[in-house]
């Protein structure tokens, strides 16, 4: 009689359980990893719509102003000072934008130079606008702030 070959049922629940066990340990920082990858999608898209302000203001034939609000008088003190722009610039749910220098677009799309913060949920990310074409640099962690 030839002996019968393959696996036990209790070796095939213990390859099981470790890869259930290895799965648990990596897909955490999968998720983290996707979701960084997401914000830095976001976070292009608002820069890249900043940088459109110039060629949105000659097609309205309109000066554009991107400023923060002063905070409202009946806000409450803790309240965000900083949905700046939202009418001009759509920004993802929970973002801020803070101009420290208000973003000046002339009619003709030639900017002023500026500079911000534009600050997530995750992280606060310093840029700076250049004249005349609207050019918009990130700047490292903590530039630029007084």
């Amino acid at each position: 009689m030839i002996p019968a070959r393959g696996y036990t049922l209790l070796e095939m629940l213990v390859v099981v359980a470790l890869l259930a066990l290895a799965t648990s340990m990596v897909a955490p920082a999968g998720y983290r990893m996707i979701a960084s990858w997401r914000e830095a999608d976001e976070v292009e898209r608002v820069m890249q719509a900043i940088a459109a302000l110039s060629l949105r203001a000659r097609n309205e034939g309109r000066a554009l102003e991107l400023a923060t609000p002063p905070p409202a008088a009946d806000a409450p003190a803790d309240a965000d000072a900083g949905t700046a722009g939202t009418d001009l610039l759509p920004l993802p749910e929970g973002w801020r934008l803070q101009m420290r220098n208000p973003l000046t677009v002339r009619a003709n799309g030639a900017c002023s130079d500026a500079d911000g913060v534009l600050v997530t949920p995750r992280q606060a990310l310093p840029f700076r606008i250049e004249a005349p074409f609207c050019r918009v640099r990130r700047e490292p962690a903590g530039a630029g702030r007084s």
